[in-house]
Order: C-alpha cells, then structure tokens, then sequence
C-alpha cells in the first residue's frame, strides 16, 4: 500500500499510518452504520474542512471524538470533491450536517478560501475559522503527530488516499529562511493534503495536551 509514495521526507511516515488502518466494518459494527440515515445516530462529531481553489480538490473528513479522555479519534467518512466552485463546495457540506450530530466544524479560511467560511456560515453559524498562519500549522501539526504517535488515530484500511495525504506533508523552511513550517507536495491523487488538513481541523478541536482534570472544552494549516 502506498507503494508509490516515498515517505522518508514526510512528518508522518506510513509505519505510523498503518497502524491507525482497521477494520472499521467490524470493529466499528456497534454504534456506526455507514448506509444508515444517520450513521452514528445521534453522537456527536466534528468535522475539518479544507476548501479547493481553482483546480484543486476539496477534502472534508468526518471524525468521532474520544469516547474517555485520552481515547482513539475514528474517521467516520471522507468526501474529497474536484472542480466545484465555492458555491458548489459550500452546498456539499449541508448533507453532511443532516447526517450527522455535527458540534465543531473548522474551516481553512486562508486567502481565497474565505469565500467557503462565509456561505457555511449562513447555515452552520458556529463554524471555525482557521486562518493558517505559522502558530496555527505548528499546533495544528504538532496535534496530528501525537494523536498519531500514541495510537489515538483510526481510519478504515481501504483509506490509502487518506493515508498518502497525511505522508505529502513535509518540513520546510518559511521564505525568510527564518523558521520550520510545513507544506504539501501537489499532485493528482493526494491534491494539496487536502484530506489530511481536513483531519487536522478535526483533531484540533482537542487541546494539544489533550483533555485533562483541568481541561475540559476543546479547541480550534499553510497553503
């Protein structure tokens, strides 16, 4: 799996993703019915969205927070859409909202991609937006990788687009040459990492030290 890819540049290399694939068919049977109405009932989820420009594919993931503090975050489901323009992107995401107990929803608002933030608004008025600036790529990565690290992460096996997504993200110096950022090799099957930004919007929702005695709420990547 994956075969294609070469991960040894990549923040998340595929030994880690592999161990986040399951069987979510049997493992998940219990409380998410994929073909149902409302696949997992009524429980809550958040939700990350990273908009498309021109020419660029769209993700959105679906993620089941931890059931106990410190527990596993499941991928639910993953639409990536190519060729639609903010208003098409924008009249996607209801669908997702009616089938699901949707809590959190964060949104890369960075440039052009504000235009999506502004037409979600009008019918999920407490969506998030993430304005990627270096602070908010760090935390957001820096998230992702102890999620993944611990073993907090699962996603169905079949989701090899999801886990070459996460391997196109890759340290980089910032144009001043200044600092360490992160950025996403283009190309036409992962898009821009489109799927796994999306994933990061999701998982940031938990703060980055997770969820303690002290902590309880949760909270909110570069082009």
């Amino acid at each position: 799996m994956c075969q294609f890819i070469d991960d040894t540049a990549s923040i998340f290399p595929l030994a880690d993703l592999q161990r986040c694939m399951v069987d979510s068919w049997e493992e998940w049977a219990d409380d998410f019915k994929p073909l149902a109405p409302r696949p997992f009932g009524f429980r809550a989820v958040w939700v990350g969205y990273d908009p498309a420009l021109s020419g660029d594919s769209a993700g959105l993931i679906v993620v089941a927070p931890p059931a106990v503090p410190g527990g596993k975050f499941r991928v639910l489901q993953k639409c990536q859409w190519r060729g639609m323009d903010f208003d098409a992107q924008a009249e996607a995401i209801p669908t997702i909202t009616k089938q699901y107990n949707v809590v959190y929803m964060a949104i890369n608002t960075t440039g052009i991609d504000q235009g999506v933030y502004q037409l979600v608004r009008q019918f999920y008025p407490n969506a998030i937006a993430l304005n990627y600036s270096p602070e908010v790529k760090d935390r957001l990565v820096l998230k992702g990788l102890s999620v993944i690290d611990k073993g907090r992460l699962e996603f169905d096996a079949e989701w090899t687009d999801l886990a070459q997504s996460f391997m196109a993200i890759r340290k980089a110096m910032t144009a001043s040459g200044k600092r360490v950022t992160y950025e996403a090799s283009r190309n036409e099957e992962t898009g821009h990492a489109d799927l796994a930004r999306a994933c990061l919007h999701a998982l940031g929702n938990e703060p980055l030290e997770g969820v303690t005695a002290n902590n309880t709420g949760f909270m909110e990547f570069s082009n």
